[in-house]
């Protein structure tokens, strides 16, 4: 079977249009039961000296996000456990909420994985990926 134009086999290289969603694959729960898993709403700008992603985690606390970097892909994940207890007449109810959130993204090649930074502040997550330095500038003239 052929999809855009290649045959299927056991290794696929998709066109880049849908490369560019990699980070939009849902994980499977480490729970392994079938919670929700959400991809948080990211800004991501690219200035001179650094690269700079707004994430979207209304609701949540710092304590509530991890940030971690797996060879060349930075994976923001996180959940926070909600409970509820309404006591009413003889009968004790209880609800519980598990809000998961995952995003991962390729770090480019002209970014120092050693100069990671992020700081958190009323849900929304900034993280700041600096660019390596470059020693010279080189104008080639064409002959």
């Amino acid at each position: 079977m052929k999809v855009f134009g290649k045959e299927v086999g056991k290794a696929i290289k998709f066109p880049p249009f849908i490369e560019r969603f990699k980070g939009m694959v849902l994980p499977k729960s480490k729970s392994g039961n079938n919670e929700l898993v959400t991809i948080p709403s990211t800004n991501i700008s690219d200035g001179e000296a650094a690269f700079e992603l707004s994430i979207a985690l209304p609701g949540l606390d710092k304590k509530n996000v991890r940030i971690e970097l797996q060879g060349n892909t930075l994976i923001i994940s996180g959940e926070k456990e909600q409970s509820q207890e309404v006591r009413q007449r003889h009968w004790v109810r209880k609800e519980f909420v598990r809000n998961t959130f995952y995003r991962a993204f390729d770090v480019p090649l002209n970014a120092d994985p050693e100069r990671i930074s992020a700081k958190m502040k009323n849900g929304l997550l900034q993280v700041t990926i600096a660019k390596k330095e470059t020693k010279y500038k080189r104008i080639l003239k064409v002959a």
